[in-house]
């Protein structure tokens, strides 16, 4: 293997790391206001915002050119987990947690 790529990849796994770092630590942040439904719906639209940044800014203008390296690329998302999406709750889904019946306190 040649250097270069042996080096890439060892980038490639520092930053996975960071990454997976980066997660844990938003989860922890999520959990400690796991009771909290408005903050808990600021942490999902500071993602939503991430991600929207991400895809407008650096994505996109990052997209091949090429017939040849867009294949490469639309392969690559087909094989390895599909099209990044954050998945947003209807209405009627946030409803069914009103029509569940409260605990009484006395």
């Amino acid at each position: 293997m040649a250097q270069t790529e042996i080096q890439s990849q060892q980038g490639q796994t520092a930053n996975l790391s960071e990454l997976e770092a980066i997660s844990d630590r938003l989860w922890q942040i999520a959990q400690d206001q796991q009771s909290d439904p408005a903050n808990l719906l600021q942490i999902l639209r500071v993602i939503e915002s991430i991600h929207k940044r991400i895809r407008d800014d650096l994505f996109q203008p990052a997209l091949p050119t090429s017939r040849h390296e867009l294949f490469n690329l639309l392969r690559d998302i087909e094989t390895n987990g599909g099209w990044p999406h954050i998945y947003r709750m209807k209405i009627n889904e946030i409803c069914r947690y009103l029509a569940q019946p409260e605990d009484l306190e006395e």
